[in-house]
């Protein structure tokens, strides 16, 4: 099924330009949509990295001044 949205014409030409031959704008907002999620999941990744390294150094950091 197919729905119509409405966009501003700046939207409309970014999404023409990044749809290329042979996509159709359904398939880019899908790989926007998608590469979004990928983006949230690295940055969970980074986020839970970030705070092992804060653990580990105040791990560290304790074992020092015992």
């Amino acid at each position: 099924m197919s729905r119509a949205i409405k966009v501003e014409d700046q939207v409309y030409n970014e999404l023409d330009r990044l749809r290329g031959k042979g996509k159709t704008f359904s398939q880019v907002i899908e790989d926007i949509l998608g590469a979004r999620l990928k983006i949230f999941e690295l940055l969970n990744v980074v986020e839970g990295q970030l705070k092992y390294q804060d653990w580990k150094q105040r791990q560290i950091h304790e074992v020092l001044n015992k």
